[in-house]
C-alpha cells in the first residue's frame, strides 16, 4: 500500500532558473516521510518523547523532470524493508497535473536510543511499535 503526500511547490523552493532547486527534493522526502509516520504510526514528537530518534543513513535519488514555482506535485512513497533496527523507503516525486515523473529516491534510517545515537531494535523494548512499522512494509 504506497501512501501519497500532496500539496503546492512553495516560492522559497525554487532557484533562480525558477525551478525546484534539487537540495530541496531531500526536504520534499522528508515532509513526506513525517506525515506518512504520523498517518500509519504515530506523532514524531511522541516517538522522541519515548526517547527514541531516527537519524538517516543515507539518502539518494535521481532528477528525472522539474517542478516549478506553485506546480502540484504528489511524493508516493513506501516502505519496503524493516528488520527493526533499520528502514529503507522509496519515493517517486511526480508533477499531479501531468503524472510526469521528476525525481525517485530512496533512503536508510535507523532507530537509536541515548545521546550516543547507538542502533538498536525496537523489537524488544518497544514491541507496539515495532509492529506497527512492520505492518507497513511492502514488499
Amino acid at each position: 500500500m504506497s501512501w501519497e503526500y500532496s500539496r503546492r511547490v512553495r516560492y522559497y523552493e525554487t532557484d533562480r532558473m525558477g525551478v525546484v532547486h534539487h537540495s530541496n527534493y531531500l526536504r520534499l522526502l522528508e515532509d513526506a516521510r513525517m506525515d506518512w509516520i504520523r498517518d500509519h504510526i504515530m506523532n514524531y514528537n511522541d516517538i522522541e518523547k519515548m526517547g527514541i530518534i531516527i537519524p538517516a543513513v543515507s539518502a539518494s535519488g535521481n532528477f528525472k523532470s522539474f517542478l516549478r514555482y506553485d506546480d502540484a506535485f504528489s511524493v508516493k512513497m513506501k516502505l519496503d524493508k524493516f528488520t527493526g533496527v533499520r528502514m529503507h523507503f522509496t519515493y517517486e516525486v511526480r508533477n499531479k497535473e501531468t503524472g510526469e515523473l521528476c525525481y525517485d529516491g530512496e533512503s536508510v534510517h535507523y532507530f537509536a536510543i541515548g545521546e550516543d545515537y547507538k542502533p538498536f531494535s525496537i523489537k524488544r523494548k518497544f514491541p507496539e511499535l515495532y509492529q506497527k512499522f512492520k505492518d507497513m512494509v511492502e514488499e
